[in-house]
């Protein structure tokens, strides 16, 4: 929102500098992105006149002007396309610099024509940014006269407005809370004695039906005779640049200073295109189409606000809209107007509309249509309900200020305005909230100043009107707030609450094994305690124990009994990454509450940076939980066992430290199918787990020695069981004996596998000899041939 200080003055009488006015609108919690300095007209440049315009001679486009500046005549080359005789405009003679396109302008030949300096557009005086053709001035501007006498600089504040001070997107708005700041007498031109604001009893010849009175409560249409659409006097065009828009012709202007000055969009129709002086404030209809003034084809929404006008007069009654035809759209209510039925420069007589729209429908119909104006922009956020009928008087009386225009005496009004309800108000609530000390009198003088009317129903109960402009006001906090805001945020007092908080006690072995997750490549979820029956049954997981009563929806309607579900779910919505390692810590819910872990693995995990990944399988999952466990000096064991959610020949009880926690093993390939995943490992144990200190040992000393052994073995054979049978006769130097492939086909036989073992062995005190390992490995072979298994060379 653009404030320019000149213009607040005018409201406000004399302000302090401009640093001070900046200070002081941030405090009132309007705050000041930026301070502009626009220039004004360029020294040197002359009001003229066109007094003879003529093709060049010997170029397409540009056109030999002689213009008059007082008693000064010259003859200039132009390529403006509005260039006519009897156009006033800016002549730049040789010498005069222009600022803002970094030169001094001198006579020059274009094309065999002598031009004696340019006409200017307002670009190129620095003034607006319009490109499209020379400044065009009123009749006010003397010819001959420098510009910048009339047209000269002006300092402009650009205010950063929250969406809850509606009545701040409007100057005035502004200037009322400076002048309740700062003890200032404020002149609301709106407010004027000398305004008409009409009289509803007499007809002007316009009628309105407003179809929809929630989204328009309150219309307004009044006609003005006699219009003379026509450039803006430079006062007017100054104005509204400075507020960041382009001059337009007077009318346009006259609308659009009252758009910033009040915050009260209006819109002006030429009568003529109004059918039998015929409005109306309708739903759209299907298929409806409207080009805008912005020449855009909008495809209507049934829930978009249109005014409309009839298609055809009804004869006999060209007043009554219900003896009319089918009426089309001209405009969308409080966001833009129509193409072709906004003023012309011939139009003569307006038909001037101001309404108050509701707000959500204005939002709702821009969003749709992807639209942004200073119309949508103020209606979206509440323009003061009651004042259309001061915005119109207004912006009549400029009319006939600065187009000649003539009011009707009578004005269409439709609709009535509804009061905001009063606030109950305890003046020592103030203290309470806000450590501020301020008297019950200065606040009633402070809320009577921002516009409230103040009833003292007893020593700390007050009933508070707000002004219709404060629609943001609604609730007691409101009011405390805007005490604080004149007396000054910056009086209350810093403090710190003395709050004891002492966090809940946590179980410090969740924190460890969550950083050894971690660590190891594991990502944490987060999945909801709430889940549905069917996802429980596709995981033939334990069905719910706990049944909500008034669930969010069906598939947050019981409590989860395991954690892996959840994972599965996680996996599903990141189909596209197919290599995962996904952990939970959380609450599951059976007949008891119990915590658990869960783990999900699939895809390639990674060993190293610099060695590709293995693809998971039972081992590779096997092996993260043989690391946790070593990693917190514990004893891991796997037992063969079923479950229904795994696969029956890769499935697994885990033991922790010999007590029996949870499952590992292969996600069964129908509850795979049903969440739409390849093959998957899941584990999930019960919390707590036995965490040790690692024990420090230092590093071996003496050398390994290694030796490989493939044994084939029947199908129904576990690696534990050979395990256990092998290691026994090993002898007291084997420290490791693990498993590093399989291998079923032909070689070996239906029924049977190969299991390819690695054993490692190593005396503390010295290096082994050869022949001491293979009569280890010895003793272990004739207990692999003695067990009925077959040795594979």
């Amino acid at each position: 929102m653009r404030v320019p200080v000149g213009a607040l003055a005018e409201m406000l009488g004399e302000l302090p500098s401009v640093d001070e006015l900046v200070a002081t609108l941030d405090g009132l919690g309007l705050p000041v992105d930026a301070v502009l300095e626009l220039p004004g007209a360029p020294r040197g440049v002359l009001v003229a006149d066109l007094i003879d315009v003529r093709p060049h001679p010997d170029a397409v486009g540009l056109t030999v002007v002689r213009v008059r500046a007082g008693e000064r005549e010259a003859e200039v080359v132009c390529g403006a396309p509005n260039a006519r005789v009897g156009l006033r405009s800016a002549w730049v003679p040789p010498g005069t610099t222009l600022p803002a396109l970094g030169e001094t302008i001198a006579a020059r030949e274009v094309r065999g024509v002598r031009s004696e300096g340019m006409l200017a557009s307002p670009r190129e005086l620095g003034l607006f940014d319009h490109q499209g053709g020379l400044l065009v001035l009123g009749d006010d501007a003397r010819a001959g006269s420098e510009l910048a006498d009339a047209w000269g600089p002006e300092t402009v504040l650009e205010l950063e407005i929250t969406p809850n001070r509606a009545d701040a997107t409007g100057l005035l708005g502004v200037a009322r809370d400076l002048a309740a700041k700062l003890l200032l007498s404020l002149r609301d031109p709106s407010r004027s004695e000398a305004l008409d604001l009409g009289d509803p009893d007499v007809f002007d010849g316009l009628h309105v039906e407003v179809a929809d009175p929630e989204r328009c409560p309150r219309f307004t249409l009044r006609r003005i005779e006699g219009v003379r659409v026509g450039p803006s006097p430079v006062w007017l065009q100054r104005r509204v640049a400075a507020f960041g828009l382009r001059p337009r012709n007077n009318v346009v202007d006259v609308t659009n200073l009252v758009t910033f000055e009040l915050g009260q969009p209006s819109h002006a129709y030429d009568v003529r295109a109004l059918t039998g002086g015929v409005l109306q404030v309708r739903r759209a209809r299907a298929e409806e189409r409207l080009r805008t003034l912005g020449d855009d084809e909008l495809a209507l929404d049934p829930d978009d606000l249109v005014i409309a006008t009839p298609e055809r007069a009804a004869d006999g009654a060209p007043h009554a809209l219900a003896a009319v035809g089918g009426s089309r759209a001209i405009g969308l209510a409080g966001v833009i107007g129509g193409a072709g039925d906004s003023v012309r420069d011939d139009t003569s007589d307006v038909a001037l509309e101001v309404a108050h729209f509701e707000p959500v429908g204005v939002r709702r119909t821009a969003r749709r249509h992807k639209l942004h104006t200073d119309a949508h922009y103020r209606f979206e956020r509440g323009v003061d309900p009651a004042l259309p009928e001061r915005a119109s008087a207004r912006i009549a009386a400029l009319l006939t200020e600065v187009a000649g225009g003539t009011p009707h005496t009578g004005v269409t009004v439709v609709g009535t305005v509804r009061a905001a309800p009063a606030i109950d108000f305890r003046p020592s609530r103030v203290a309470w909230l806000t450590t501020l000390e301020v008297s019950a009198d200065t606040q009633r003088a402070m809320l009577e100043r921002l516009g409230c009317r103040v009833t003292i129903a007893g020593d700390d109960a007050w009933s508070v009107a707000p002004p219709s402009w404060r629609v943001d006001l609604g609730i007691e906090e409101d009011l405390i707030e805007e005490v604080a805001r004149l007396h000054g945020f910056e009086h209350i007092a810093s403090s710190v609450p003395n709050l004891a908080f002492v966090p809940p006690a946590g179980d410090p072995t969740h924190r460890a094994l969550r950083d050894a997750l971690v660590e190891n490549g594991f990502l944490e979820t987060i999945s909801y305690a709430f889940t549905g029956a069917a996802e429980l049954a596709s995981a033939r997981a334990p069905a719910a124990s706990v049944v909500l009563t008034e669930p969010q929806g069906v598939e947050r309607a019981v409590l989860r009994t395991a954690l892996y579900p959840g994972l599965l779910a996680a996996a599903r919505l990141n189909h596209a990454e197919r290599d995962l390692a996904l952990f939970e810590v959380g609450r599951v819910f059976g007949a008891e509450e119990r915590e658990r872990v869960a783990l999900l693995l699939r895809g390639r995990r990674l060993v190293a940076p610099w060695r590709a990944g293995l693809e998971v399988d039972f081992f590779v999952a096997k092996g993260v939980l043989e690391q946790l466990a070593e990693r917190f000096g514990a004893a891991l064991e796997l037992r063969p066992a079923a479950a229904d959610h795994l696969h029956p020949h890769a499935a697994a009880e885990v033991l922790w430290d010999g007590r029996a926690v949870g499952q590992l093993g292969r996600v069964h390939p129908e509850v795979a199918a049903a969440f739409e995943l390849g093959e998957t490992f899941v584990a999930e144990l019960e919390l707590p787990l036995a965490l040790h200190a690692p024990a420090l040992t230092p590093l071996p000393r003496q050398p390994f020695a290694e030796r490989d052994l493939a044994v084939i073995v029947p199908q129904g054979v576990t690696f534990a069981e050979l395990r256990g049978a092998l290691a026994a006769v090993a002898g007291p130097w084997l420290i490791s004996l693990e498993p590093f492939d399989v291998y079923e086909g032909e070689q070996v036989g239906a029924g049977r596998r190969s299991l390819a073992l690695r054993f490692r062995f190593r005396h503390a005190e010295r290096s082994l000899a050869d022949a001491e390992v293979e009569a280890c490995m010895k003793e272990v072979m004739q207990a692999a041939r003695a067990a009925g298994y077959t040795l594979r060379t």
